[in-house]
């Protein structure tokens, strides 16, 4: 039931945090300047995908999952979790292109609690708390094959 919960939180932050004005954690006049509605509307599509399909697996299967479910967990959970780390996080430690940096630009004036390092892209706290949902959701769906 956690992980169904979990899913579930996840799949309403990444659906619909490029829509929502929250400050300090969200500044959608930021994003706005740097993205069209058509295009935050197709990520908003594609993130709620990768996330609705495994959570309606979850639903379906729980607690006897097929191999086959398995394998789609862990697979969708992989690539996002593999995703958050290549966008933000090697981008933090060791540094990016200033092309990457521009896609970055939109959450400049949002919180961040980690320290810069260099002029290195910062992940702020709404990425940080999305990342962390999505690992647990990569280490709940390793855990499936105990």
């Amino acid at each position: 039931m956690y992980f169904i919960v979990l899913q579930a939180i996840l799949l309403f932050f990444i659906t619909f945090h490029d829509w929502v004005h929250l400050p300090p954690l969200l500044d959608m006049r930021e994003m706005e300047k740097h993205s069209t509605k058509k295009g935050r509307a197709i990520n908003s599509f594609i993130f709620f995908l990768f996330i609705a399909v495994p959570l309606s697996l979850t639903w379906v299967y729980q607690p006897n999952y097929p191999f086959w479910v398995k394998i789609v967990l862990v697979s969708v959970y992989g690539v996002l979790t593999t995703g958050t780390v290549m966008s933000w996080w090697v981008p933090y430690f060791f540094g990016s292109s200033d092309e990457h940096k521009k896609n970055y630009i939109e959450y400049e004036n949002t919180h961040h609690f980690l320290p810069p390092l260099g002029n290195n892209i910062v992940p702020n706290t709404f990425h940080v708390i999305l990342h962390l949902q999505i690992w647990t959701c990569f280490i709940i769906s390793l855990s499936l094959f105990l």
